[in-house]
């Protein structure tokens, strides 16, 4: 046996045992389970149960349409920038709550219209009792029975159980032209008094139930509006037209009741906090801290030392210039700067440049005018000697400055 034969017997062997396997596997392996999520009339959905093809047939007739995943007491009322006319709830999983009902109605009363299909009426979340389990989306029944939102506006409003699918000509005020084919696996049993609006046979499929200058559209069965009914009806251009004479342009579909809440930012959460009797006491004791902290002047930082005021002293000036001098040992230096700060001062007075080859002629002026004469012939002399290079004794070097001083101090005053 060659080497080509050999590759090819076990390349052979191992495509058998991968197949054998594969099979093996498959065979014990079990079948896939419907997921409970996909069961939804979503928008978000396009298996048959799903409701995304009415929300892109909206979407055709109005651009602004929108999935709505947010509590709904922060739906905008009618007249507001950015509002909708109508909003489609379409098999809500879970229940309303009271705060969400009570916006809802003001939100109708305003002139909104909600689309409902609903089977059970919309059950609204009853707060629980000590030691009682809190009403849950599992906990909603699917007969209606309890309190619901649909039955504070029509309370005889219930619907049938849910049966095979019918597909037949439907009539009503609803329906373009009167009538149309429409798929319906429920109806309501009792009406409640409301306004039938579309019926198929003697079933009726919706009804209208005015609330202020607004209005609820009720259906019967939520799967009126799923992927699956609208191949084999014209279930999609009924709900359209429904929404077509209130939508203002923009139409809700209610996807925060299907369990898809909307990420909110940190400064939207903050806010609605505040907004709460917590969030109310929270700030009641902000503002109490902050003001016993200013009243009492409480720091905030730890204790620093106090900086130290600027000291200007001519005297201490002095005697540091001194003691640099005296170190060293620079008595010609000093007696110059002692000079030029003296022709300094005399060219201010004068309004002109005074050097030290024109002092001493000032000195004379100076005498002359003032009738100092003493200090200036004594001031004269040392100047003299220091042009001259001479070196002074500490007594001179002393004279020099208390005369120079004396004449700019004159000169001053």
């Amino acid at each position: 046996m060659n080497a080509q034969t050999a590759n090819r017997l076990t390349a052979t062997l191992a495509t058998g045992i991968f197949l054998i396997l594969s099979i093996l596997l498959a065979s014990l392996s079990s079948h896939q389970r419907n997921d409970t999520f996909l069961q939804r009339p979503s928008s978000f959905f396009t298996d048959s149960s799903g409701a995304r093809a009415l929300f892109l047939i909206a979407k055709q007739f109005f651009p602004a349409t929108e999935q709505w995943r947010r509590p709904i007491h922060l739906l905008p009322l009618p007249g507001s920038p950015d509002a909708a006319g109508t909003m489609i709830t379409i098999g809500p999983t879970r229940p309303l709550a009271a705060s969400e009902a009570e916006h809802l109605h003001r939100w109708l009363v305003a002139g909104g219209q909600l689309i409902l299909l609903a089977a059970n009426g919309w059950p609204l979340r009853q707060r629980a009792a000590a030691g009682e389990r809190e009403l849950t989306e599992e906990s909603v029944s699917d007969d209606g029975t309890g309190e619901t939102f649909l039955s504070g506006y029509a309370p005889g409003l219930h619907s049938t159980k849910a049966g095979q699918m019918s597909t037949g000509r439907a009539a009503g005020s609803s329906l373009p032209d009167g009538e149309m084919i429409l798929g319906w696996r429920r109806s309501f049993a009792g009406t409640g008094g409301a306004t039938v609006v579309a019926s198929g046979g003697n079933a009726a499929l919706a009804v209208e139930i005015p609330v202020g200058q607004g209005r609820i559209i009720a259906i019967a069965d939520p799967t009126m509006a799923s992927n699956g009914a609208l191949r084999h009806s014209d279930n999609a251009v009924w709900l359209i037209t429904l929404a077509t004479g209130w939508s203002q342009g923009k139409v809700l579909f209610d996807e925060y009741h299907h369990g898809f809440g909307q990420k909110r930012s940190a400064v939207e959460l903050t806010r609605a906090f505040f907004l709460t009797p917590w969030g109310w006491c929270v700030l009641q004791i902000i503002a109490a801290g902050l003001l016993y902290t200013f009243v009492y002047r409480r720091r905030f930082g730890r204790i620093r030392e106090m900086p130290m005021p600027n000291r200007a002293s001519p005297l201490e000036l002095v005697e540091a210039r001194a003691g640099v001098l005296r170190v060293a040992a620079a008595q010609k230096l000093a007696a110059n700067l002692i000079v030029q700060h003296l022709c300094h001062t005399l060219g201010k007075v004068r309004g002109k440049t005074v050097d030290m080859s024109d002092l001493s002629h000032e000195l004379e002026n100076l005498a002359r005018n003032r009738g100092v004469g003493a200090p200036i012939t004594t001031l004269r002399g040392l100047l003299a000697k220091v042009q001259n290079g001479a070196r002074l004794s500490d007594g001179e070097f002393v004279e020099l400055g208390r005369t120079a001083g004396e004449i700019i101090k004159g000169q001053k005053l």
